[in-house]
């Protein structure tokens, strides 16, 4: 057995947009370590994973030199667009909601102010900048993230950081007590700021993520669904600490994985501030319960992705969440709950709700528990969904990514243990197809059949036509 070679001259080419050392810092072929195939496979799904070169045309130009047991490697590299511009116009809590959307994938902070480098933005740093503003006729949403793959251009440590304003405005309305005509108005504030590193043990496809996380609810003659009592006057806050351990090895292409998995356990948290004031919370009302949130909410997610038969991809995914409270008393808050149902409603997450998909059935309503809903009235502390996608690629070229699909779906929403059944799913199957334009994102369309009935109908829900937008189901 000889001498081990080890590598020697490390080169690329093809960025013309990407800075070097962007790239220098993604290689795990180095020179003067061993050589070792599984260095330019990890290396090449590093590369083709930020999104910023084509996965299909990323090249490796291989040199041995047996003479002094050195190899010299070359990356070929071809940049495409990864930045998004979202249009969208749909309807969503009681009016038509317009949204524009941009996003900046390989942005570059350091700069901004040099006005030269602005193809239209500063880039080449990797960083990613996001801008959201959506409105209707009642509502108003503003949105900023800034995310830092490589805290400090040296650690494999993204810090994400997102600020978040929205402003419901129902106009002059008479309140229902008192009979006083006044604005009912919501208002949301969120900040965020977190950390997600990744971690060299149990392998190096793991990432552990910690944040926090602020928001305030304002509402003014706002009908608030507190469990079953009303109030219309207050304000909950709600800061909670948030905790994630994922494995991601879902192949080199985000837009159409083949192989590998992406699997995540999140846990976000608030401080047990009852366990320290001593308050009889039976005594109190609503609104004063729930000054200051707190909860913890468990979500596991999985997803796996294989190879059947020529380019036929089965996708195999599970998820399921729980809320609840630390105290009897309070229970879990009325914030923060799961709605099930269709894909998703523009401009209807007004208190902190999480919308699970499910195609073959309605959106969840703002309240839950209707005739077309799946959800039960207040939203659910529980949720189980389960999906078999059978995905077939059209074309995979740089302008346009499409793909054909069919799927067998299940999942369903509780609002207690007691009531908790994971036999009893909402069942549906479909097919539908999926267009990525670097510029626009994913679009979507899917048409479903949902077998089983809805709370307020003893029919089966029937067809369902979806649109989607930038979602990932």
């Amino acid at each position: 057995e000889g001498e081990k070679a080890t590598w020697n001259r490390i080169t690329w080419s093809g960025n013309t947009t990407t800075h070097d050392h962007v790239i220098l810092r993604s290689l795990r072929t180095k020179p003067g370590n061993l050589f070792a195939k599984s260095d330019i496979k990890r290396t090449y799904f590093d590369l083709a994973s930020m999104s910023f070169f084509d996965p299909q045309q990323i090249g490796q130009d291989i040199q041995p030199h047996p003479e002094d047991n050195t190899v010299d490697l070359h990356w070929k590299l071809v940049e495409k667009g990864s930045s998004q511009v979202q249009l969208q116009a749909g309807y969503g809590g009681g009016s038509f909601i317009g949204t524009l959307g941009l996003t900046f994938n390989n942005f570059s902070l350091k700069n901004f102010l040099k006005f030269k480098d602005f193809k239209p933005v500063p880039q080449g740093d990797g960083q990613t900048l996001s801008l959201q503003a959506q409105a209707g006729q009642y509502f108003k949403n503003f949105g900023f993230s800034f995310t830092e793959p490589w805290l400090f251009g040296t650690k494999p440590t993204a810090l994400s950081l997102s600020i978040n304003q929205s402003l419901v405005n129902y106009g002059a309305v008479a309140n229902r007590t008192s009979g006083i005509v006044k604005d009912q108005k919501l208002n949301i504030f969120s900040a965020s700021v977190g950390l997600n590193r990744l971690l060299a043990w149990p392998d190096d496809y793991f990432s552990l993520y910690t944040g926090i996380q602020y928001q305030k609810y304002s509402f003014s003659n706002y009908p608030f669904q507190f469990g079953t009592t009303t109030e219309e006057f207050g304000s909950s806050n709600n800061f909670s600490f948030n905790l994630g351990l994922s494995r991601n090895s879902a192949g080199v292409d985000p837009i159409f994985p083949t192989q590998g998995s992406n699997i995540e356990a999140t846990v976000k948290f608030t401080p047990p501030y009852s366990l320290f004031n001593k308050k009889d919370y039976s005594k109190e009302t609503p609104s004063e319960k729930y000054k200051l949130l707190e909860f913890y909410k468990v979500k596991l997610k999985a997803d796996i992705y294989n190879t059947l038969v020529g380019k036929l991809v089965l996708r195999s995914s599970a998820e399921m969440g729980f809320l609840d409270g630390y105290n009897r008393q309070l229970g879990p808050p009325p914030f923060e709950r799961f709605y099930v149902g269709g894909v998703g409603q523009i401009g209807g997450n007004y208190d902190g709700r999480e919308l699970v998909p499910l195609r073959g059935y309605e959106n969840a309503s703002s309240t839950g528990g209707q005739n077309n809903d799946i959800t039960p009235y207040g939203g659910a502390t529980i949720y189980n969904r389960f999906n078999l996608e059978l995905r077939y690629p059209i074309s995979m070229n740089q302008t346009a990514k499409i793909y054909a699909l069919t799927f067998l779906e299940g999942g369903n929403a509780w609002n207690s243990f007691g009531t908790y059944n994971p036999f009893q799913l909402k069942r549906s199957a479909g097919i539908g197809i999926r267009v990525y334009m670097g510029a626009f994102g994913l679009i979507g369309f899917d048409f479903a059949y949902g077998f089983d009935k809805s709370i307020g109908n003893q029919d089966p829900a029937g067809w369902k036509t979806h649109f989607l937008l930038n979602q990932s189901l």
